[in-house]
This record gives structure tokens, C-alpha cells and sequence, in this order.
């Protein structure tokens, strides 16, 4: 979970962690590795880690989904903080990896990014500290300048689904019932999707957007759900991951039912509504350096509790 030259947008919010802290005086050494596509790195990236614990002199480590905390738990030097992300605590297409996160989360210091994923794996009283949003990169810009840096018509209604369409956890199909109910009334109405983008031209499509639908499977923290708020665009969501907590009485904005007509009239209501400054001031409220500062208070936790 951390970005490459491949996938640049991959992890984005784990490096502007890292980034943050830092920024609040922790020195900060990032190990990062890809296992999906060479499950063998798991094993030999454990090597490293341990040459690293007990060369650089470190106080903790802190490991990002529940597999990479399986290898952190590999060394015993030094206490071990896990993030556990979303799909590491339940999703039924890959239920195994909740079973390591479950053991992972009785060696380690279990941190969540939303509180039902602390219940799921027996961990109700753990840290929940979700995932921030970089709120100096994303913010409001007229939306005619944005959508003319895209290439795109200045006209029309934009409705975004927040994630690649390939992947079948962002729920593509419900996305495109929705849409389709919606285009009697709104006829001029695009359908995007989140993919391909550079980073900053994921600034520009939030802000070009009318509103964003969140019809995923499964989630833990979606960044870009705050990203949307933060450039004060509606968002429309199904119930999931942290997304009841965090759109919660916001105006323009609400949750529905996996329905695609309850979700239609929702989206309506948030197209009727518009732009709206309360959406940014929730997302600051979940700001990267905020998140950090939580963080960065969770490791002086730990490191004295272990007497570090």
C-alpha cells in the first residue's frame, strides 16, 4: 500500500501519512514492497525488516494492512503498530486475509480505519483513526476551470464513481442502474470513473464533478469520498466502511440503501443542492496533519506502555 511508478495513486494516503508525521518531527523510514503480484515478497521482504530493526536503530514499526503486519510481527525488537485497511478485516472475496488480520491484531497494536472493522475482528476497544485527506492539494476550484484542464465539455452534469470500474469491490454495476434511472430527468448527465488519473488531475475531476457515488462492496476508509468533500463536491454513498459517520449530517450529501432507485433520488437531491463550504470543513476535520497528530500520539502511547 504505497505508491510506485506504476501505480502512482496506490497508497497515496499511506506515503501522506508517513509524509505527516514526519512533518511532526518523527523520523520516519518507509520498507515498502508489493506482494500482490509476487506473494513471495512477503517472505523475503522480512529479511530486510529485520536487518533494518536492528541496524537503524528504531523505536517501532508500523505496518499498513494486516498481511504486511503478519511479516512486521516477524522481528521482536522493537513494538509493532498495524493499520488495518478495509479488505484485511472482512470482505468476502478474500475472508482468508481476515483470519491473519485476526491473529495479526492480538500480536500487534491493532489500529482501524472505522469501528465496525474493529468489531468484526474482536477488537472493539482498539484505535480507530481513519484514513486523512490532504486538504492543502484538494480544494474547492471553480468547476469550469477544472472541467477545461480535463478536456472535458463545460456544460453538462458529471457524476462520478470513485474507483476503477475493473475492480469489483467499487460496486460498477449498482453505479450504472443508478445512472441509468437518472438519465430520463437528467439527459445531459456523464458517468466517470476514477482511473487513470494523475494525482493532480484527481484535484481537477473532484472539482469538475457534480457529485460522487460511492456504490461499493466493501470499504474501510475511501480517501477519495474525503477528497470529494474536501473540494466541497456532494457525495452519495451506500452504507460502508466509515462512510455513515463521515457524511452524517452534511447538507448535499447522504447515505442509502443499496437500492438503485433510493440511491437515484439521493444523487437528485444532491445535484439540487450543489457545492456547499460544510463539506470542506468536514473534510479538514480529517486532514492529513490532523490523522497525524493522532497518530504520531498513538505511538508516544505505545512507545511508553513498553517502556521504550
Amino acid at each position: 500500500m504505497y505508491p510506485s511508478e506504476s501505480e502512482p495513486w496506490t497508497g497515496s494516503f499511506v506515503r501522506d501519512l508517513a509524509e505527516a508525521v514526519g512533518e511532526l518531527g518523527v523520523d520516519v523510514e518507509v520498507l515498502a514492497f508489493d506482494g500482490r503480484r509476487r506473494a513471495w515478497n512477503y517472505a523475503t521482504v522480512l529479511g530486510k525488516l529485520r536487518r533494518a530493526v536492528r541496524q537503524g536503530g528504531f523505536d517501532l514499526v508500523h505496518a499498513h494492512y494486516g498481511l504486511t503486519g503478519m511479516v512486521a510481527l516477524g522481528q521482536r525488537r522493537v513494538p509493532t503498530i498495524v493499520t488495518f485497511h478495509g479488505s484485511d478485516t472482512g470482505n468476502p472475496r478474500v475472508r482468508w486475509q481476515s483470519w491473519v488480520s485476526w491473529v495479526v491484531a492480538r500480536g500487534a497494536t491493532p489500529v482501524f480505519v472505522n469501528r465496525e472493522a474493529a468489531r468484526r475482528l474482536g477488537r472493539p476497544n482498539a484505535a480507530v483513526i481513519p484514513a486523512g485527506v490532504d486538504t492543502d492539494l484538494f480544494r474547492p476550484r471553480p468547476r469550469e476551470e477544472a472541467r477545461r484542464a480535463l478536456g472535458w465539455p463545460p456544460g453538462g452534469t458529471y457524476v462520478l464513481l470513485p474507483g476503477a470500474r475493473a475492480n469489483p469491490d467499487k460496486g460498477a454495476p449498482l453505479f450504472d442502474a443508478v445512472v441509468d434511472l437518472l438519465r430520463p430527468d437528467v439527459p445531459d448527465l456523464t458517468a466517470v470513473s476514477l482511473e487513470g488519473f494523475a494525482r493532480a488531475q484527481v484535484v481537477d475531476v473532484m472539482n469538475a464533478v457534480d457529485v460522487t457515488l460511492m456504490t461499493s462492496v466493501f470499504e474501510g476508509s475511501p480517501v477519495s469520498a474525503k477528497e470529494s468533500l474536501a473540494c466541497a463536491t456532494p457525495v452519495v454513498s451506500v452504507p460502508v466502511g466509515d462512510m455513515p459517520e463521515l457524511l452524517h449530517g452534511l447538507p448535499g450529501c447522504a447515505v442509502a440503501p443499496r437500492d438503485p432507485a433510493r440511491l437515484a433520488t439521493a444523487v437528485s437531491a444532491a445535484l439540487a443542492h450543489g457545492p456547499d463550504p460544510a463539506l470542506r470543513h468536514r473534510a479538514e476535520q480529517l486532514s492529513r496533519t490532523r490523522i497525524a497528530e493522532r497518530t504520531v500520539a498513538l505511538y508516544r502511547d505505545v512507545l511508553e506502555r513498553s517502556g521504550r
